[in-house]
């Protein structure tokens, strides 16, 4: 006599791995979608170096300097000469970033799917690290892709980072802000949630 296993045993088992599924598989996608956006925004802020580092090597010019003096002036003559734009737009409001202080948005898109977003407010005083930014960015390191929303909270990122753009390099976050989503986009960049989170006060 062969013996096997009966309907009911396999169906039993498929509902017990069924719910053993449901169970694990959106944690284990939410897991994966958050790094993506880690590893993005550190693309990103890599990318926007290289170009502004090889357009100085090039040209001698670094933001702040003739002709990088308005967010089209970067657009035009840095960033599409330095990085694989393959668009650009203009908008009025952050693309379902909510409240940044950051408006009228001149916007390109890079050949990997981000999308960056540039605020020129002129050369400000940073005077925590002794230099002189130029403009704000948001960084959505999925493009249109949602959720298309700021992450304020390092331990769970989303796709929309802030930075900063000073003479010669970007950064994540604001200067002189250690809230919400500049310290978020910080610890994101560096990884220091880890420490926070291992934090006990």
């Amino acid at each position: 006599m062969k013996k096997g296993f009966t309907l009911a045993e396999v169906l039993i088992t498929l509902v017990i791995i069924g719910v053993i599924a449901s169970m694990t598989i959106p944690t284990l996608m939410n897991s994966t979608n958050q790094q993506e956006y880690r590893v993005g925004l550190k693309k990103a802020i890599s990318a926007l170096n290289q170009a502004i580092s090889l357009n100085f090597a090039l040209e001698g010019k670094q933001i702040g300097d003739t002709d990088l003096t308005s967010a089209q002036n970067l657009i035009d003559n840095l960033f599409k000469k330095r990085m694989s734009v393959i668009t650009t737009e203009t908008t009025s409001e952050a693309f379902g970033a909510g409240s940044t202080g950051i408006s009228s948005e001149y916007c390109f898109y890079t050949a990997d799917g981000m999308r960056y977003a540039i605020n020129y407010i002129g050369q400000t005083s940073d005077n925590d690290a002794e230099e002189n930014y130029y403009a704000y960015m948001l960084i959505d390191v999925n493009g249109e892709k949602g959720p298309n929303t700021m992450t304020t909270d390092s331990r769970q990122p989303k796709d929309t980072f802030v930075a900063t753009l000073y003479g010669s390099r970007a950064v994540a976050g604001k200067p002189g802000d250690n809230t919400g989503e500049s310290l978020a986009a910080r610890e994101v960049m560096f990884d220091r949630q880890k420490n926070r989170n291992n934090d006990p006060s």
